[in-house]
């Protein structure tokens, strides 16, 4: 039955959806659509690269960022030690644009999130492939 569903949405010219990315998220036990954007970005990986910065210096290497995207129109994304004293934060829903520059397309994105009462943050960046770049400024 997947099998068909997964040839179905080929057939139908769902081109910008492919069964590689940059994670290993797929389970064993059998055959999941991702977009290949997907995966888990740090600076110390050239497959998948995360370039960010918080107010213009560099995350620590022990920085990572997950990102997903199912439809190429809206994002989700969890910050693994961005920033100091918060091992995880989500950034639940955010909207892609694509945009073309020569032959390369990527999708940017911004917006701003409150965490608590301490961190509020502004972000933007871009996804390519095999690369994610975050700008993020404390608020």
């Amino acid at each position: 039955m997947r099998l068909k569903l997964v040839m179905a949405l080929l057939a139908l010219g769902m081109a910008t959806v492919t069964f590689t990315s940059c994670g290993d998220d797929t389970p064993d036990n059998g055959l999941e659509l991702t977009s290949y954007l997907d995966g888990n970005y740090t600076p110390t990986d050239d497959t998948c690269l995360l370039s960010a910065t918080i107010n213009g210096e560099k995350v620590s290497e022990r920085a990572s960022v997950t990102f997903q995207t199912k439809n190429l129109q809206t994002g989700y994304m969890v910050l693994n030690n961005v920033f100091e004293e918060y091992s995880s934060v989500e950034i639940k829903e955010f909207t892609l644009v694509q945009e073309t520059e020569g032959e390369s397309v990527r999708l940017t994105f911004t917006g701003t999130q409150q965490i608590d009462k301490t961190l509020r943050f502004s972000y933007s960046g871009y996804v390519v492939y095999g690369k994610l770049y975050i700008e993020f400024n404390m608020e």
